[in-house]
């Protein structure tokens, strides 16, 4: 079915917040690349620390994470059995997941880092709506418009309950037909959320567009600009950033690092600016609890992040320059430390193998954003 064109809403940047200077960053990856071997800056205040959040385990907000994932895995058997489902426990999830949180965000750390390609149909509509709430956040919309992307976010892949499975965890190249048949499921969700009244417009509507483009290289409707609905616009980007961080069934996932770079060197035209400086502020280039290689040899673990320094955030040493696990405390914060710059992400695997005293290769400089093939799902 074909949907209709929507009139996009307007943002609503929080009142009296001058985002002075990320508002000057400039979308070219070398050059924000190269910005990290410049001098010390004093971070800003705006910074995101890692500290431990006091909260007792059943408070957990990392529970919402299952909670969301159990919710939409009984969504997908109702859609699958055609029985109908309801949308008020999705809504309560969501409310709880735009509510205040600690920091570091026991939810978003989850969202980012947990990666698990057998269940990567759920998990990655879970992780987009958690997405989406903190990028809403950012960007200042209030609280019931935090609510309803997290809700688009949550169900915008709907239509993945009625793909065959023996497309969504095939191996090799998917053919036309399939390609067709993955390509459709924007229109699935839209017919599947607008039949649940008032409650599922919305929600329908950013589903039916998630997949559009600014320049109207999207599908189904190959819609441009202003066509797009805002929530889409915003579903969109981190829909695809989501997908490039976690592995699927036919291959492995980008670093956050290689993600970035992909998103700002292929898909210029794609995504609105103002969305891609809000990506970049939220997520930065080297999350919290990221693991990475200072041109020392030492390792550290990403312990604090700033938005508006995306490539220079502060580490807790774990590997000295001689591969030797850190007998001491020792905290580098790179914005002090003009000498020092990140030369490269390392994953969980090798980090793994290195305290293991494996001499783990670096990993395969194949999986990289230059060798991303569509389709990203």
């Amino acid at each position: 079915m074909e949907t209709a064109a929507l009139q996009p809403m307007s943002s609503h940047p929080r009142p009296g917040v001058d985002r002075n200077p990320a508002k000057d960053l400039k979308l070219s990856f070398a050059k924000l690349a190269a910005a990290q071997s410049k001098g010390a800056v004093r971070p800003p205040r705006s910074a995101v620390a890692a500290q431990p959040a006091p909260t007792r385990p059943e408070e957990s907000r990392s529970l919402l994470h299952s909670k969301a994932c159990d919710y939409l895995s009984h969504v997908f058997q109702m859609v699958r059995s055609r029985k109908a489902f309801s949308l008020e426990p999705a809504s309560a999830i969501i409310r709880k997941m735009a509510a205040p949180s600690p920091s570091p965000d026991e939810l978003f750390i989850t969202a980012l880092h947990q990666d698990d390609r057998r269940h990567f149909v759920i998990s990655h509509s879970v992780n987009v709506a958690v997405y989406a709430i903190k990028m809403a956040q950012d960007l200042g919309f209030d609280l019931e418009r935090q609510v309803r992307i997290g809700m688009a976010g949550l169900l915008h892949d709907i239509g993945m309950a009625l793909i065959p499975e023996a497309i969504i965890y095939k191996q090799g190249p998917l053919n036309e037909g399939e390609l067709k048949a993955l390509k459709d499921r924007p229109n699935l969700a839209f017919n599947l959320l607008q039949s649940l009244g008032p409650d599922g417009v919305t929600v329908a509507e950013a589903a039916a567009q998630v997949c559009e483009r600014l320049d109207g290289s999207g599908y189904p409707r190959g819609l441009q600009a202003d066509e797009i609905h805002e929530f889409s616009k915003i579903l969109g980007l981190l829909d695809l950033y989501e997908a490039l961080v976690h592995s699927r069934p036919s291959r492995d996932r980008l670093s956050f690092f290689e993600a970035v770079k992909y998103i700002f060197k292929s898909c210029k035209t794609q995504f609105d600016r103002n969305y891609m400086k809000s990506l970049l502020r939220v997520f930065t280039v080297f999350p919290v609890h990221s693991y990475v290689q200072l041109n020392s040899e030492a390792v550290g673990r990403v312990i604090q992040t700033y938005p508006d320094q995306p490539m220079r955030p502060k580490l807790r040493i774990i590997l000295d320059s001689q591969r030797r696990k850190a007998l001491s405390e020792r905290v580098v914060d790179l914005p002090e430390a003009p000498l020092l710059n990140i030369v490269r992400s390392i994953s969980e695997k090798e980090i793994r193998d290195l305290y293991k005293g494996v001499a783990a290769a670096p990993e395969d400089p194949a999986v990289s954003s230059d060798t991303v093939k569509e389709p990203i799902m």
